[in-house]
């Protein structure tokens, strides 16, 4: 059960990312905005999480999963509902934006919930599910909201999607047990410290992946009606097979990055796969079907990369809270680039060259996480513990509960 509610908490948090990509169409339509205005809420919301997230780890390892998921659910399911009932731009980017709280108490909270209640030797498998949870939200998302848009309208699909964050809501509160609320490790959760060296190589890691990630999770369905001519139904489609192939990437990649000495060596190659799918992206223009391998290829690879970086967190850190929060600042940072800086490049230079900077983030990324393994190995060779990210090799970490 608490996988189940992690899994549901991660894809309510990213509910207002992937409304807002499945309905782009229908809001570039309907408002008349430009392609640029569509991320605009995404990346306000993001900017919101990125600077709530330099606090938002320390508060939920101080009071406990169960009061991060309620508050995570109760702003999500209102800020959307507003929203949806409002039905214009200038409300719609503040609703958004009220969910970037939400957004940043979602890895800490989840990952706290994993740590307490999930035995040590389940936590990768625990940490690949709750994380594909991001990607369930984009196959319902890109299933369900452009039909709904298409009968009543996009802000009947954003309300929907609040429906779905009050769902969350009831089931933490009956599912989740009250902790004894504890100080955080470090200090008040108010104040800020300087991070590790490992975590600002996976901060800055998490950077680049996210500004790859966040343009082709906002625009992927726009590209397809715009530059493909592909339908409403079919560009949301399109979403949601980027979706389940991201459910399949953060299972498959968790485990298998579970079973390394250094979590971290598998992230290059990962980035190296995510530059080769946003070239096929790109590659669309000419021989549209190459979109679906694209979207394929950025969903196991990219969406992997990210789940790997917690399953880094929540084995290095008595606080985990605190350092996927971190972390999550930096990819959620990477989000407010993103969607706004494809929008802009797009609209002065064409998808062409927007799909070319995905791919050029990508590989830049792909170097940061190369060197952020380079230097876990000099680690592990200068010490005899095998530093932060290795897997502990204490008996009790294969059988005892946490």
């Amino acid at each position: 059960m608490p996988t189940t509610v992690a899994t549901a908490a991660m894809a309510v948090s990213m509910l207002p990312l992937y409304a807002v990509s499945a309905l782009g169409p229908y809001l570039a339509e309907d408002l008349g905005v430009s392609r640029a205005a569509v991320g605009v809420p995404v990346t306000v919301a993001f900017a919101v999480a990125a600077t709530v997230s330099l606090v938002a780890g320390r508060l939920v390892d101080t009071v406990g999963a169960r009061r991060g998921l309620l508050w995570l659910a109760a702003i999500v399911a209102a800020a959307l509902l507003t929203g949806a009932t409002a039905g214009s731009y200038p409300v719609l980017v503040v609703a958004v934006a009220v969910t970037g709280l939400g957004m940043a108490l979602a890895n800490p909270a989840t990952n706290v919930l994993v740590a307490t209640m999930v035995p040590a030797h389940r936590r990768g498998d625990a940490i690949g599910v709750k994380q594909s949870g991001v990607q369930l939200a984009a196959a319902l998302c890109g299933l369900g909201l452009p039909v709904v848009a298409a009968v009543r309208g996009w802000p009947a699909g954003l309300g929907l999607a609040g429906l779905l964050a009050l769902g969350l809501l009831a089931a933490t509160w009956w599912q989740v047990p009250r902790p004894a609320p504890r100080d955080a490790a470090g200090g008040p959760w108010w104040r800020w410290s300087r991070p590790p060296g490992w975590v600002v190589g996976l901060m800055g890691y998490s950077l680049l992946l996210g500004t790859g990630l966040s343009a082709v999770n906002t625009y992927l369905p726009l590209y397809g009606v715009q530059q493909l001519r592909l339908t409403g139904w079919s560009a949301g489609t399109l979403l949601a097979v980027f979706g389940a192939a991201g459910v399949v990437g953060r299972l498959w990649w968790t485990r298998s990055a579970d079973r390394r000495a250094e979590v971290t060596s598998v992230l290059a190659a990962l980035s190296l796969v995510a530059t080769a799918s946003a070239v096929l992206v790109l590659a669309a223009g000419l021989f549209p079907p190459l979109v679906w391998c694209g979207a394929i290829g950025v969903g196991i690879s990219a969406t992997g990369a990210n789940a790997v970086s917690m399953l880094a967190v929540v084995r290095a850190t008595t606080t985990p809270g605190h350092a996927s929060a971190l972390v999550s600042t930096g990819f959620f940072g990477g989000f407010v680039v993103g969607p706004v800086g494809f929008g802009v490049v797009a609209d002065l230079g064409g998808y062409g060259v927007a799909w070319s900077t995905v791919a050029v983030v990508f590989a830049a990324a792909g170097v940061a996480g190369w060197r952020l393994a380079v230097t876990r190995a000099a680690a592990r060779s200068d010490t005899t513990g095998g530093g932060p990210l290795t897997r502990p090799v204490a008996p009790a970490d294969r059988t005892a509960p946490s």
